[in-house]
């Protein structure tokens, strides 16, 4: 037998290497569940997407980045505010990644189109919501809204507010022009039937409007008793900030519908604040086990209180990660199952994940802000009045079929 060059012990080394090393970094590669995070950067919400992160790898790092023994690979994409991005962005980890579960983004019209990738791909999705689209026409196995429904929003919003303003009869709107805006302007009105407000005006504006000086005086010139804005994040901020700055409020109350909380309330002056009624799916002094541990350990990594954004971001990862423990599997179709219908009591209380309709049905909050001499701390903004957790009536769902795989 001839002596072995050093070229070919290097060429058998190598060769050995790809037949023993090379598959064992596959096998340890393909244990890993890999989650995207969809979270803005840029566009109308990159204020949020970072904190979004912030609440969604707190929910992971509470379980240690693994769950059934397997580790779990973390993975963010921005949106960009935008479908055509995000859309893209999700295929590519899915196809490029290996992702198998999607959560977000934050805009609930941009949400729908990445849910149609969602069940194109087959993989599991969260996100926030606000709209009805997604358990209505476009209902599908693949997608899961936590949030409470736009019914279940308006609802809370419209009755406990009257309770405390039953002369409050004369209505004006200001809403977002996209999905979530028409969805819950939709059940506002409709709730308000019940009331006999008169709506006496509805404007609408696009995503990302910072100069409302003519919807506010179209607003003033109606003679309202409330002005209700449905829209979000630097949009309602801008709002608030003019409907004060031309004298609306705070002799008119200005109700914010859906609204981030903290995030906002914190860029207004306890001036503005003076009247306004706040309606969000979460707020940090919530009364339950959960928000109690989160918004200690969120406040003191960040600083701050956390708002509706980080806060729905942890809340749908740990949904998620019980979603995995409940099916003791990480399949997709075994955790669409195991979260079909699963009841679990978080930060905002009880939840059940409507089987039917792949809705989540849970508490919505209502809160009142608070005078500048009423404030205990800088961040004790508003005081809980009022939760609701009233699920859309079956004859307004959409839904009549959730489909299959």
């Amino acid at each position: 037998m001839s002596k072995l060059s050093r070229r070919d012990v290097l060429k058998f080394g190598a060769g050995a290497a790809a037949g023993l090393g090379f598959p064992s970094i596959v096998r340890a590669q393909s244990k890993e569940i890999v989650i995207l995070g969809l979270w803005d950067q840029t566009g109308a919400f990159a204020d949020v997407g970072p904190i979004n992160d912030r609440g969604m790898k707190m929910a992971l790092e509470e379980r240690g980045m693994q769950i059934l023994g397997r580790p779990i690979k973390y993975i963010t994409r921005d949106g960009a505010t935008q479908a055509g991005t995000s859309t893209r962005r999700t295929e590519e980890a899915v196809d490029g990644d290996g992702a198998k579960f999607v959560i977000g983004p934050w805009s609930s019209g941009v949400a729908l189109a990445v849910s149609e990738v969602a069940k194109r791909k087959k993989v599991v999705h969260l996100f926030s919501g606000g709209t009805e689209d997604i358990s209505g026409a476009r209902c599908h196995r693949y997608s899961f809204q936590w949030a409470a429904s736009p019914y279940t929003a308006a609802k809370t919003v419209v009755d406990s507010f009257m309770k405390a303003n039953p002369k409050a009869k004369r209505w004006h709107l200001l809403v977002a022009d996209y999905a979530f805006g028409w969805s819950v302007e939709k059940y506002v009105k409709e709730v308000g039937k019940t009331h006999g407000i008169e709506f006496v005006g509805a404007d609408r504006h696009p995503l990302g409007e910072r100069e409302f000086s003519n919807y506010v005086q179209k607003a003033a010139a109606n003679k309202p008793d409330a002005v209700a804005m449905i829209n979000f994040g630097g949009d309602a901020v801008a709002g608030a900030r003019e409907i004060y700055n031309f004298g609306l409020t705070p002799k008119v109350p200005l109700i914010m519908t859906w609204s981030s909380g903290v995030e906002e309330l914190v860029q207004l002056s306890p001036e503005i604040r003076q009247n306004i009624w706040v309606g969000s799916n979460f707020y940090y002094t919530a009364d339950t086990p959960g928000a109690k541990e989160f918004v200690k350990n969120y406040t003191a990594k960040f600083g701050n209180p956390p708002g509706y954004a980080p806060s729905a971001a942890y809340s749908m990862t740990r949904l998620l990660l019980a979603g995995f423990d409940k099916a003791k599997s990480a399949e997709v179709q075994d955790v669409i199952r195991a979260l079909e219908g699963i009841e679990v009591n978080d930060i905002v209380g009880r939840m059940r994940m409507d089987a039917a309709t792949h809705q989540n049905i849970r508490p919505y909050f209502f809160m009142r802000c608070k005078s500048k001499d009423a404030m205990k701390h800088a961040t004790d903004f508003a005081d809980i009045i009022a939760t609701g957790d009233t699920p859309l009536p079956k004859e307004y769902g959409a839904c009549k079929d959730i489909g299959g795989f």
